[in-house]
């Protein structure tokens, strides 16, 4: 990791799925009218099939009504709704009672209906435009790669240079993301003065793989960009502030070392870009989107929020829903920078009815990532650089705080969209510090007006104190974990990162405990969509990255979810959490017909490391359409 400076950070950072420098820096590039125009040519708006009217009865069915888990016997569903659940019996005469015809579906012992799982934390116009890039992730399907390390980097890169020579030929740059260090070896020390070493990059290693093509590769956090000497060379060339700052090509190449860091330094970057390649990536990016919703229909997801999106972003995705099927429904939180942007948000409405893309909160980000070391603490992390405190957003100059209070500009912000707009907010905090702040400056807020009934949140939440878990009770604000911060960064995090302070890392059992509706998230694309493997990890909290020696490889047992929380965390609360309970998150009379078939009950498995996120998903359905079928034998009777 490379030692940086944040005197620029309250101008925006880039550090994790909440905040994108490439949309943020090229919006006007990759949405231009003209590639707009292109994206809607020659396309026919879509209509959605007509809904079923269908009665399933056997199996396991768990609707899931007031939050509570218990089974019955069948459920019906008419016009995309509920009609009734209950005894199969009462189902039939509520179905009879529509004066429709319908079809009954016996499920077969152990395929399990519930209502249609959440994903109330995601980036889908980020994760789409970033697409056609050479993806470096460190995760295949939902499982860590075996082999993730500078080995399999130099041959994905390579492969990647013969497949695309021509077009680097004619002076596109290799563009990749997802990159993640702290998935790859690291080096630990036992000596309490020195810091473990993560794996880190230099102009040089990839001068190595590609000495005449540019390279630039963002890491998974979003917070550092590679790049090589011929990247370098154009972005000095092309960019006189960088030229001013520098002095020289050779100062600058000895100074970044090849290794960008946040908005200051990437940005002219991006801008240097090959314009048919950035509009490639625009143009491309109804595909990208359309494989994001297949995956999550495959993986049981129903509902989706997205916690960031712009009014470009907004437009765009509005686009994609014109002309394709609506999958999955999805609910949104527009992104407050400052204080200007919190005074021009219109008062808020409470969301009565659903509508595709409603907004439901507002977003503030004000750290950055711990696998990116920008989470915001109160001590430095365990790894290079020495003195890492991490990034807080809304500070008055680079310095750690003395005392450790959030600023005016931060708590006016947050004050004017809770008290004065009277939004319900999501506030992005990773570090303890950043933890501390966010719930500092919510008590703050409510001092001036406190509207009840708003779900505020604490996104990621990361480092958490337990006295800190009551104190958000009190205040009536609630946590959303990254609960592959456990799963899959919970073993580099207490080897190299955190070390003992990681089992202060997403207190889930802790929360629930203390009366608190938690709900379980991925910030796709930092971890891979998928609620039931989120579940299997909240139940678990295995280490999945930690060798098969490790002695144990449970992280803060005492934190295990049961698998009736872990279920209501992707379901229930995750839709409370959206302002989305109304018509989802249960399968109550009048509520949409959004629900999965999975091959098991989730709540009786024997084993769940490992186990769960593979369970099939042999239906899901939205709004009483069929929008994923995996192919297996279901009997099936035609009647009335």
């Amino acid at each position: 990791m490379h030692h940086h400076d944040h005197d620029h950070i309250h101008q925006g950072c880039t550090h994790c799925g909440c905040n994108n420098p490439v949309l943020k820096i090229l919006e006007a590039e990759l949405f231009a009218p003209e590639l707009m125009k292109k994206l809607s040519a020659d396309k026919v708006l879509f209509n959605d099939p007509l809904e079923e009217s269908v009665l399933f009865y056997g199996g396991v069915i768990r609707p899931l009504i007031n939050g509570n888990t218990d089974r019955v016997d069948a459920i019906g569903f008419h016009k995309g709704k509920v009609v009734a659940s209950g005894t199969l019996s009462d189902v039939t005469a509520a179905m009879e009672k529509t004066g429709h015809h319908f079809r009954t579906q016996e499920l077969k012992p152990g395929h399990t209906l519930l209502p249609g799982l959440i994903e109330p934390h995601v980036h889908l116009v980020p994760s789409a435009i970033l697409g056609s890039w050479l993806d470096l992730t460190p995760y295949k399907e939902q499982d860590l790669k075996k082999e993730y390390d500078l080995n399999t980097l130099k041959k994905d890169i390579s492969d990647y240079v013969t497949q695309n020579k021509t077009k680097l030929e004619k002076g596109y740059w290799i563009l990749g993301c997802n990159l993640d260090p702290a998935f790859m070896p690291f080096e630990k020390t036992d000596s309490p003065r020195l810091l473990n070493k993560l794996v880190t990059f230099d102009y040089t290693y990839f001068d190595k793989i590609v000495p005449d093509y540019p390279v630039f590769i963002m890491s998974a956090s979003m917070h550092t960009a590679y790049v090589n000497t011929a990247a370098m060379r154009k972005i000095y060339d092309k960019n006189e502030s960088v030229q001013k700052q520098y002095g020289s090509f050779e100062e600058y190449q000895k100074q970044t070392n090849g290794q960008l860091q946040e908005t200051e330094q990437i940005g002219p970057a991006l801008k240097c870009f090959p314009i048919l390649q950035i509009g490639e990536s625009a143009l491309s990016s109804f595909k990208h989107l359309e494989e994001i919703f297949d995956t999550a229909v495959k993986r049981g997801v129903t509902f989706m929020y997205d916690a960031g999106m712009t009014p470009v972003q907004q437009l765009l995705l509005q686009l994609y829903l014109d002309f394709h099927q609506k999958k999955v429904r999805i609910g949104a939180a527009q992104t407050c920078l400052s204080l200007d942007d919190a005074k021009k948000l219109p008062t808020f409405a409470p969301i009565k009815e659903y509508k595709d893309l409603y907004f439901g909160s507002v977003k503030i980000i004000s750290d950055g990532s711990n696998q990116g070391l920008t989470g915001f603490q109160s001590e430095p992390y365990c790894c290079y650089p020495a003195n890492n405190y991490g990034v807080f957003n809304f500070a008055k100059d680079s310095k750690h705080p003395h005392p450790m209070k959030p600023t005016q500009e931060y708590s006016d912000i947050v004050k004017t969209v809770v008290a004065e707009k009277e939004w319900p907010l999501m506030i992005h905090a990773n570090g303890d510090l950043a933890v501390k702040f966010a719930i500092e400056v919510y008590a703050d807020a409510f001092k001036t007006k406190k509207v009840d009934d708003r779900r505020h949140r604490i996104e990621h939440c990361s480092i958490l104190e337990q006295h800190q878990i009551l104190e958000m009770k009190a205040l009536g604000i609630v946590p959303s974990f990254l609960i592959g911060h456990v799963g899959y960064y919970g073993y580099p995090f207490k080897e190299a990162i955190f070390e003992e302070k990681v089992e202060k890392l997403d207190l889930c059992r802790s929360s629930v405990d203390a009366g608190l509706r938690i709900s379980l998230h991925t910030d796709y694309s930092v971890s891979p969509i998928g609620p039931l493997r989120m579940m299997e990890q909240a139940i678990t909290r295995m280490m999945e990255a930690a060798p098969d020696s490790y002695p144990n490889k449970v992280l803060n047992p005492e934190e295990c979810l049961t698998p009736e929380q872990a279920l209501l965390s992707v379901t229930y609360d995750a839709a409370w959490q959206c302002h989305a309970e109304h018509w989802t998150g249960s399968l109550d009379n009048g509520y949409f017909a959004d629900f999965v078939i999975l091959e098991q009950d989730p709540l009786t498995m024997k084993e769940y490391y490992k186990k769960l996120r593979d369970v099939a998903v042999l239906e899901t359905w939205k709004g009483g359409v069929k929008v994923h079928h995996k192919k297996v034998e279901i009997t099936v009777s035609e009647t009335v």
